[in-house]
């Protein structure tokens, strides 16, 4: 049985597909056994993640509004986060008709995303202070919770969120 595509794209970089026999004997294919969205998207996908033609997605690459790809194995392979952050960035229908302009800073768009930060880890990423960090949750300029009561996280979405109002 033959490798299954990687969520409609070319070929798959992962495991075959895997076969299951349902209740009616019938024979079901799981494209993939584990239930999370994928992190690296192929052009097509990434097009239509973000619900746009993919000229339109080729189009905003050329003129530096959507992040490019990053290469994996000889392919071209968009992050998903990236493409977040980029998204975030456009302005929304009534506000500025200004477009905004969106690339990730070199040093900020190569360092993996955690599942949560801590202050030192997103002080380390920013290169400043982590009590900059723990001074802007305390006015409210970034979201935070307590995790275990005590400590101070913060979540991968929320800074994000952040760096993309900060390209603007």
């Amino acid at each position: 049985m033959g490798a299954a595509p990687a969520y409609g794209c070319g070929t798959r970089l992962g495991a075959p597909a895997r076969s299951t026999e349902g209740a009616s004997g019938m024979s079901l294919k799981a494209a993939d056994m584990y239930a999370y969205p994928p992190r690296g998207l192929c052009r097509e996908a990434a097009a239509r993640y973000l619900g746009i033609p993919t000229e339109l997605f080729d189009d905003l690459i050329q003129r530096g509004q959507l992040p490019g790809p990053r290469l994996l194995c000889g392919a071209s392979v968009w992050d998903r986060h990236h493409l977040d952050a980029a998204f975030e960035a456009f302005p929304t229908a009534g506000s500025s008709p200004a477009q905004a302009s969106v690339s990730l800073p070199h040093d900020m768009a190569d360092q993996p995303h955690p599942n949560v930060y801590t202050p030192e880890t997103l002080a380390r990423r920013w290169r400043c202070s982590a009590n900059h960090v723990r001074n802007m949750i305390k006015r409210g300029d970034l979201s935070a919770f307590r995790s275990g009561g005590r400590l101070l996280r913060i979540r991968t979405a929320d800074v994000i969120s952040h760096e993309a109002s900060a390209l603007r």
